[in-house]
C-alpha cells in the first residue's frame, strides 16, 4: 500500500506543477496570436505614441525625455511629454532593450515593445497564483488562479503582443503589489516584505494612473483589519513601511510631475494617508497602555483622547492652510 500511496502523493504535485507551467506558457503563447498573424507590429493609437516616446527616451536619455516638448502632436499647442506621461512603460522597454544588449542578445526596440505585453501577461498570471496561495494556502487554488488569469479576457485584451500600452505592465505591477502586501502580513517576522511591496507600488505609480485603486485598496484593507479587531504591531510595521516607501516613490519617482503632492492633497488619496496617521496613534496608545498597565476601558479612553487631540490639531492646521 505504501508504494501506490507514495506514487499518488508524487503524482498530484507533478500534475499541479505541469498545469502551472502550461498556464504560464499559454499566457505568452495566446498573446502572440497577433504577431503570428500580422507580424511584429505595434497596433492601436496609444501604443504607437508610447513606442514613439520609448524611441525618444532610448535615443536621447531620461533627462531629455523629461524636458521633451513635442510640437508634432496636439497641434497647434504641442505637448510637454515629460509632465503628461506615466513613463514606467518606456523605462521598462528601455531597461529590457539595454539588458538584452548587455548580455549579447540585442533586439530592436520595436521587438521589445511588441513582446513586452505578452511577457508581463505571464508575470501577472504568476503573481495571481502566488496571491491565491497566500490567501488560501491551497496549492490547487493557486494553480487554478494562475490558469484563469492566464486566459482571462479582460486581462488578455490589455496585454496582447503589440499592444504597448500602460495597462500591459500595470496589471502585473498591481497584482504583485497586492501579493506582497498580503505576504507582509503572514507572520510577525514577515513585515519586511512591505519594503518590496512599496517598491512594487512605486513601479505601479510610474506605470499607470490606476495606482490610486491600489493605494485605496490597501488602505481600506488595513482599516478593515483594525475595525474587526485584528490590529497588531505586524500590521502597523507593514503598513507604515509600505506607505513611506510607496509615497516616497510616488512623490519623488519617475511620475513625480504627474503625481506631485496629491497623496497629501487629493481627496481620493487622502484616505490611505489618514489610515497611516491613525495607525501611528493606535500604536502609540498600545505602547502607552502597556507601559501604564491599563485595562480595556482605560485604553479606550486614552485612545479617544489621542484621536481627539489629533483631530483638533488637523482642524487647526487645515484652517491655517486655507
Amino acid at each position: 500500500a505504501t508504494g501506490p500511496m507514495s506514487a499518488q502523493r508524487l503524482l498530484i504535485p507533478t500534475l499541479r506543477a505541469l498545469l502551472i507551467a502550461f498556464a504560464l506558457f499559454e499566457a505568452v503563447d495566446i498573446r502572440l496570436y497577433a504577431v503570428r498573424t500580422y507580424g511584429r507590429v505595434i497596433h492601436e493609437f496609444d501604443p504607437w505614441f508610447n513606442f514613439r516616446a520609448a524611441e525618444y527616451m532610448v535615443a536621447h536619455g531620461w533627462g531629455a525625455f523629461q524636458a521633451w516638448y513635442d510640437h508634432e502632436v496636439w497641434y497647434p499647442l504641442g505637448r510637454h511629454v515629460g509632465s503628461t506621461t506615466y513613463p514606467g512603460l518606456q523605462l521598462t522597454a528601455w531597461g529590457v532593450h539595454s539588458a538584452l544588449a548587455a548580455v549579447g542578445r540585442p533586439a530592436s526596440l520595436n521587438d521589445v515593445c511588441v513582446f513586452l505585453p505578452a511577457g508581463f501577461g505571464a508575470l501577472a498570471a504568476g503573481f495571481t497564483g502566488l496571491l491565491a496561495w497566500e490567501v488560501t494556502r491551497k496549492p490547487n487554488a493557486a494553480a487554478l488562479a494562475t490558469a484563469i488569469m492566464a486566459i482571462h479576457p479582460g486581462h488578455l485584451m490589455r496585454s496582447i503582443a503589440g499592444g504597448f500600452d500602460n495597462e500591459s505592465i500595470a496589471v502585473a505591477a498591481m497584482v504583485s503589489t497586492f501579493y506582497l502586501w498580503v505576504r507582509a502580513l503572514r507572520s510577525d517576522a514577515s513585515w519586511p516584505a512591505a519594503l518590496l511591496c512599496g517598491v512594487s507600488y512605486s513601479y505601479m505609480v510610474a506605470a499607470w494612473g490606476g495606482y490610486v485603486f491600489v493605494l485605496n485598496m490597501i488602505g481600506i484593507h488595513a482599516a478593515a483589519l483594525v475595525l474587526v479587531g485584528r490590529y497588531s504591531a505586524r500590521l502597523w510595521r507593514a503598513y507604515s513601511l509600505w506607505w513611506l516607501v510607496g509615497t516616497a516613490g510616488a512623490v519623488f519617482g519617475p511620475a513625480r510631475y504627474l503625481v506631485g503632492w496629491q497623496p497629501f492633497q487629493s481627496l481620493e488619496q487622502l484616505g490611505p494617508t489618514a489610515v497611516f496617521a491613525a495607525l501611528q496613534l493606535w500604536q502609540l496608545s498600545e505602547v502607552m497602555a502597556d507601559r501604564r498597565r491599563l485595562d480595556a476601558t482605560e485604553t479606550l479612553k486614552l485612545r479617544l483622547r489621542l484621536f481627539g487631540y489629533a483631530a483638533a490639531a488637523a482642524a487647526v492646521a487645515a484652517s491655517l492652510a486655507s
